[in-house]
């Protein structure tokens, strides 16, 4: 039974959390398309996945500055000094990632080697790369606009933009992928094509809504002292964390790619099945941040508990409806993405880990939100590269090599890394609750 807690909850998790579903389920069908040309075509689509992941780290950590800074001015009152960081986060984020992208351009091929790329796929990995290094610099720009409609709670804004967008993905990809009519076929290459002209017309479109807001108003694009002096502690903590995941994750992904193309093809296909339930529970975790946010900046104890408390208990609710359905249908749900030379037997135990996994990254995702609300990103930053950077790449190598336990052994790594998240994330939030409101409050100041 739902309060009004719940309630209030919820209109900012769900349109985030269907964002985020939508979102990842129109991307799988970009990996479904591709999977009908075989296992090389996956390999060569999700070589890419680690350096794009690690270029958004930068904007992603500016981005959810933006948004912890915003959801404390989240009325209209506030509107101008929103308009004012986003405009001045804009700059810094086209000048940054202008800079990374051209450096990644220049050693692309290299980096995909490092990555794990054999030269079984490097030609057909080079053929997508390319245009999805411009798809992922539209994709930066857009976070930062996007930090701002979330920082108001305006998640159902951001889902039915970014839906749109990955619907003229499909649409695109399916085209460029397979040719139609006058259109050539052109494969692996088409499926980056047509995601560079979607996170074109997001970008686009998400300017024009807050353009329409008034949040293009007459102020500097140019950062000051004052910008830095508030953004730089928040997004140096979160750079921490996002960087020490993606570095960990690199090594993961290396790791899995060493094992040959047909069971990293696997392991590719799980991930985005996993990815699927992660993307989802990230809505409820942005609601968690924001409302966590927003009870800070009003100076609420009773808010801030009553939200801490809604999202714990409704994520809980769809990792067991999330952890029975995956398991019941795991052979089935593989099928889907299966191409040739990929049998869903040979994926059916890492899917049972797949199944079991939504249960620690639901508390990990909800737990490390609200402690960022909370003004404790140092807190998340810490175990993150505790447990991701240094014990997953370990853990990793110990099931792989010292155990020999092959693909296996690096989903029980993931496993393992989660459960230990889970379990900081928790461990934090109730040494956070033992300070008291008020030293939170002062913290924050």
């Amino acid at each position: 039974m739902t309060n009004s807690y719940d309630k209030s909850y919820l209109k900012i998790a769900l349109p985030a959390a269907f964002e985020g579903l939508f979102m990842i389920l129109l991307a799988s069908t970009d990996l479904i398309m591709v999977g009908t040309l075989g296992a090389f075509p996956i390999a060569a689509v999700s070589i890419f996945a680690q350096p794009r992941l690690v270029l958004l780290c930068f904007s992603r950590s500016l981005a959810s500055s933006v948004t912890l800074l915003v959801s404390r001015k989240a009325d209209e009152a506030g509107k101008e000094a929103a308009s004012s960081i986003m405009k001045k986060s804009l700059t810094v984020c086209a000048l940054l990632l202008g800079m990374l992208h051209i450096l990644f351009f220049l050693f692309l091929e290299d980096i995909l080697y490092l990555m794990g790329a054999t030269p079984d796929y490097i030609s057909l990995a080079m053929d997508y790369s390319v245009p999805a290094l411009i798809a992922t610099y539209f994709t930066s720009l857009t976070l930062i606009l996007q930090a701002v409609q979330l920082g108001y709670g305006k998640t159902a804004v951001i889902m039915k933009t970014n839906v749109a967008g990955n619907i003229i993905n499909v649409i695109l990809s399916f085209i460029l992928i397979f040719g139609i009519g006058p259109v050539p076929a052109m494969g692996v290459a088409g499926a980056a094509i047509g995601t560079v002209f979607a996170t074109l017309f997001t970008l686009i479109a998400t300017a024009a809504i807050l353009r329409g807001d008034g949040f293009f108003a007459e102020s500097s694009y140019v950062p000051d002292k004052d910008y830095f002096r508030q953004i730089l502690p928040i997004f140096g903590s979160i750079l921490s964390e996002q960087g020490s995941e993606r570095a960990g994750m690199v090594i993961f992904s290396r790791m899995a790619a060493g094992l040959g193309p047909i069971p990293f093809a696997i392991h590719s296909v799980c991930m985005n099945i996993c990815d699927i339930y992660w993307d989802f529970i990230t809505g409820f975790g942005k609601a968690s941040m924001v409302t966590a946010g927003q009870s800070c900046g009003r100076g609420s104890e009773e808010d801030w508990k009553a939200y801490k408390k809604s999202g714990m208990r409704l994520s809980f609710y769809m990792s067991c409806a999330v952890f029975v359905l995956t398991l019941i249908f795991r052979n089935e749900i593989f099928t889907i993405y299966s191409g040739d030379g990929i049998a869903p037997e040979a994926a059916s135990i890492i899917m049972i880990f797949v199944a079991f996994v939504s249960f620690p990254e639901a508390y990990g995702v909800i737990g490390s939100s609200i402690l960022r609300g909370s003004g404790r990103t140092a807190e998340v930053a810490a175990y993150s590269f505790f447990s991701v950077t240094l014990l997953r790449p370990i853990m990793t190598g110990l099931f792989l090599y010292g155990f020999g336990l092959g693909l296996t052994g690096v989903w029980m790594a993931l496993v393992l890394d989660q459960m230990i998240r889970a379990t900081c994330a928790i461990y934090f939030m109730r040494k956070l609750k033992a300070r008291g409101w008020d030293r939170i409050l002062a913290d924050m100041a």
